[in-house]
C-alpha cells in the first residue's frame, strides 16, 4: 500500500513519526512531503525520516498564497507519480485538494477549531475522513470521527516516550536542579492575524519570578533578544520534550509547547489571546484536568500571580503527576489509533518486525556526538 503523509509544521513530524516507522515496518511504502518551516527539516533528518521538502517558507503575507500554490502543484506532481491509496495530513490544505485529484482517500487530523484556524475552511470540504479529539468544540456530521486523545499523545503517551535524564546531563543540565522553560511565539501564522503576545512588562515579571527560583531557558520564535537573566534552550530540538518533562514549570504563548508540557505532568501556565470563553476544546479540557492554567492576555497579572503560587508550592510536582495519571486513564495512544484507521483490514506488524524497525531508525547524533532521543 502506498501512503503519502504531508508535513506542514514541526509538530506534524512528532505526530506522524511513529506512524511512518510502523507503516514501513508493516511493509507499506510511505512517502513524506513537507514544506520548510522552523525546525521541520531538522527534525525529519534527526529521526531519519526519508522526505522531500517541496517549498520554503513564504516571504511575508504577500508570498503566502504563491507559496501555497507552488506547494500544491509540486505535491500533485509527486502524488500522480505515486498513485497513493491514502494521503494523511494534519491541518493540511494541499493534501485534501491533491487527494481529490488523484483519487486517494484523505485522512485529516485537526485539533484546532475553525473558529480559530480559518484555514480549515479550505481543507474540510475535501476531506474524506476528518479526525478530531473528542474535546473538539465543533461538529461536521458524516465523515467526522472523534477519539479520546490529543495529537501530542501520538508521541508523548507513556508507551511512546520516557523522559531520559541522561540526555539533559549530556547537555550540561542537571535534571534535579530547578529550572523553568519559557516559550514565546512569533505570531505570524495564518490564524494569528491581529493577535499579539505577552506584553514586555509581563515578560519581565515572569522572568523575575522564575529567575529567583532557578535557571530560566527561553525559546523565542520572534526575532527579539533573550530577556536579561535567561538562557537559550540548552538541548537540540529532538530533545526538547525531555527538557519539558524535567522542568519545574513551563510558561508559554505557544499552544503546542504548553499542551506538551501539561501532558508530561509539568506545571504549566499559558497566556494567549485565544484563551477565554471561546478557547480551543483541548485547552478547556486540560484546564478541567488541572494540567494547564490558561489566561487571556487581558489577565496577564492573574497569570503571573498563579505562576508565583506554583513556584512556591513544594507539592506542585506531585499534584501535577497525579493529575496526569488521571488524564492518561481516559486517553489513548494516538499513534495506534492513526494506524488502526489505515490498517483496519490488514495484519498488524509482528513485535519482531517492530523491534527491527526501531533499531534501523536510530536517529542521527546531536551536537554532543550522542544519539538524539526517539
Amino acid at each position: 500500500m502506498d501512503i503519502v503523509i504531508t508535513i506542514q509544521h514541526a509538530a506534524n513530524v512528532h505526530l506522524f513519526r511513529h506512524v511512518v516507522r510502523d507503516l514501513e515496518t508493516a511493509g507499506h511504502d510511505v512517502h513524506v512531503f513537507g514544506r520548510e518551516k522552523g525546525v521541520t527539516g531538522e527534525l525529519l533528518d534527526a529521526y531519519n525520516i526519508h522526505h522531500e521538502l517541496l517549498c520554503g517558507e513564504p516571504d511575508g503575507w504577500l508570498g503566502l498564497g504563491l507559496t501555497q500554490l507552488r506547494y500544491e502543484y509540486r505535491l500533485l506532481r509527486r502524488a500522480r507519480a505515486i498513485d497513493p491509496d491514502y494521503i494523511v495530513s494534519s491541518h493540511g490544505i494541499a493534501a485534501t485538494h491533491v487527494a481529490e485529484l488523484v483519487d486517494a482517500e484523505s485522512h485529516v487530523y485537526i485539533d484546532t477549531e475553525t473558529a480559530i484556524n480559518g484555514g480549515n475552511r479550505l481543507t474540510l470540504p475535501f476531506a474524506d475522513v476528518l479526525y478530531t479529539p473528542d474535546n473538539f468544540r465543533e461538529g461536521y456530521g458524516d465523515g467526522h470521527v472523534t477519539y479520546p486523545g490529543y495529537h501530542e499523545l501520538a508521541y508523548l503517551h507513556p508507551d511512546r516516550f520516557e523522559p531520559d535524564p541522561s540526555i539533559l546531563r549530556r547537555n550540561d543540565i542537571d535534571p534535579d536542579e530547578r529550572y523553568a522553560v519559557i516559550r514565546f511565539g512569533a505570531w505570524n501564522g495564518n490564524h494569528d492575524v491581529g493577535k499579539e503576545g505577552i506584553s514586555p512588562s509581563a515578560r519581565r515579571r515572569i522572568v523575575d519570578v522564575l529567575a529567583d527560583d532557578g535557571r530560566v531557558f527561553v525559546s523565542d520564535e520572534g526575532d527579539g533578544p533573550l530577556p536579561e537573566g535567561t538562557e537559550p534552550l540548552p538541548v537540540p530540538p529532538a530533545a526538547f520534550h525531555h527538557l519539558l518533562a524535567f522542568a519545574d514549570v513551563v510558561v508559554g504563548e505557544v499552544a503546542t509547547t504548553t499542551l506538551e508540557a501539561g501532558l508530561l505532568g509539568t506545571p504549566t501556565v499559558r497566556i494567549s489571546p485565544f484563551a477565554g470563553a471561546d478557547d480551543m476544546g483541548k485547552f478547556e479540557e486540560l484546564e478541567a484536568y488541572g494540567l494547564v492554567r490558561s489566561f487571556h492576555m487581558s489577565r496577564e497579572s492573574d497569570a503571573v500571580d498563579t505562576l508565583e503560587r506554583i513556584v512556591s508550592d513544594p507539592t506542585a510536582d506531585e499534584t501535577w503527576a497525579d493529575r496526569r495519571e488521571a488524564m492518561l486513564e481516559e486517553k489513548i495512544d494516538v499513534t495506534e489509533y492513526v494506524l488502526s484507521q489505515l490498517l483496519a483490514d490488514i495484519d498488524e506488524p509482528t513485535p519482531e518486525a517492530s523491534a527491527r524497525a526501531e533499531s534501523e531508525s536510530e536517529p542521527d547524533a546531536d551536537e554532543r556526538g550522542q544519539p538524539v532521543p526517539q
